[in-house]
């Protein structure tokens, strides 16, 4: 059989918080000199990588190698033999 406090209805218990969060140690963290000029240089080389980016897009597309005039082959110069005969 089931006791039910006066007023008929039960009531649970409230939850408890772990532990973690009923601390009250102050949270701080200490960051070194040498850790901030390593994030500096690293948004630096972003930074260049994205310029470069931007230019190569603003440059548009290569255009392709122009053939020569009157149709006539392009003059290689012979490749030499590499087998001895």
């Amino acid at each position: 059989m089931v006791h039910l406090p006066p007023g008929g209805v039960s009531r649970r218990p409230s939850p408890q918080l772990p532990a973690f969060c009923r601390s009250r140690r102050p949270s701080t963290t200490t960051v070194r000199t040498s850790s901030l000029q390593q994030l500096n240089w690293l948004l630096w080389v972003v930074l260049a990588l994205q310029l470069s980016t931007l230019l190569l897009v603003l440059a548009g597309p290569v255009p392709a190698p122009m053939k020569p005039r009157g149709g006539a082959p392009h003059a290689a110069a012979p490749v030499p033999s590499l087998s001895r005969s």
